[in-house]
């Protein structure tokens, strides 16, 4: 085997081992949650109350085995999404995962922006110690980040928000394997594609923004309204993002375009906006790429 094989496999042996360390540990806090829930409803309501109520010893053992059956089945789903994430993880090439390790050992801007670490799986002394999302990425690394692809556009963009990422694959209609760093070598330039994550985080920021403003619940309740509230606005479409490549517009005819003719040409949700707010994120975003 030789340097670049062992560097390999070091990388995937590391990551299989904290993905299943924080399986277990994820695992035992449900089953410890679960019994004293179950213990806590034991001690409030008494024995002649259950009776009462029709639920007898035997009906309780079957809801528990019930119970029992659905979470078993849940973590057998989660454990075949492990394996194929990590068989995934075996697929990219050397280069992707040295830089996916060396980012992980910098805390850099993938691990921050995707909350994972390398003391991920590892017992905390406190136990409402929120665990990290290796295990989350493994499992979803093909079904919701799009693979190989996402962890090298991601380095090679570093994006505000992960998600603007997946947002220009469906706008630029960009099928795996191939990815924005490929389409820019292709067809257009890095800066280019960069220009295009920028403009289009800065319309997102702005409206979300907004629409927050606009929300009147509070606790879960708030978070439903915002989501609600999400789900019809555009900010990246395929329109929008090929005229960004091939026109390359200054900020006077991006302003002109957008909030003079109210972006109706390119399918974007403009409501309520102002270019001044709109120019402040871009050019704050575009000031903090040069640092």
């Amino acid at each position: 085997m030789n340097e670049l094989d062992s560097e390999r496999a070091r990388i995937l042996s590391e990551l299989a081992e904290r993905v299943w360390a924080e399986y277990r540990l994820k695992t035992e806090d449900e089953d410890r949650t679960a019994a004293e829930r179950s213990a806590e409803r034991s001690a409030a309501v008494s024995e002649e109350t259950l009776l009462a109520r029709g639920l007898t010893k035997e009906h309780r053992r079957e809801a528990a085995l019930f119970s029992a059956w659905l979470r078993e089945t849940e973590r057998s789903h989660r454990r075949a999404q492990i394996a194929d994430g990590l068989k995934c993880f075996g697929t990219f090439t050397t280069e992707t995962l040295t830089a996916f390790d060396r980012d992980l050992r910098s805390d850099g801007p993938f691990a921050v922006a995707m909350e994972i670490s390398l003391h991920d799986g590892t017992p905390h002394p406190s136990r409402w110690h929120r665990h990290g999302k290796t295990e989350s990425l493994v499992r979803s690394i093909q079904s919701k980040f799009s693979g190989e692809r996402f962890i090298r556009d991601f380095l090679t963009f570093q994006p505000y928000n992960f998600e603007i990422v997946l947002d220009a694959y469906a706008a630029l209609g960009l099928t795996a394997p191939v990815g924005l760093t490929d389409f820019a070598a292709q067809e257009y330039s890095l800066h280019a594609v960069e220009e295009v994550l920028l403009i289009g985080e800065a319309l997102r920021r702005v409206q979300r923004r907004r629409q927050r403003g606009l929300v009147i619940g509070t606790g879960y309740s708030a978070g439903d309204e915002m989501h609600e509230r999400c789900k019809h606005l555009q900010h990246l479409t395929p329109h929008f993002a090929r005229w960004i490549l091939t026109k390359s517009p200054s900020d006077e005819t991006l302003v002109q375009k957008l909030f003079v003719g109210r972006g109706h040409v390119f399918g974007l949700t403009l409501e309520g906006l102002s270019a001044d707010e709109f120019l402040r994120v871009l050019h704050h975003y575009r000031g903090r790429r040069k640092c």
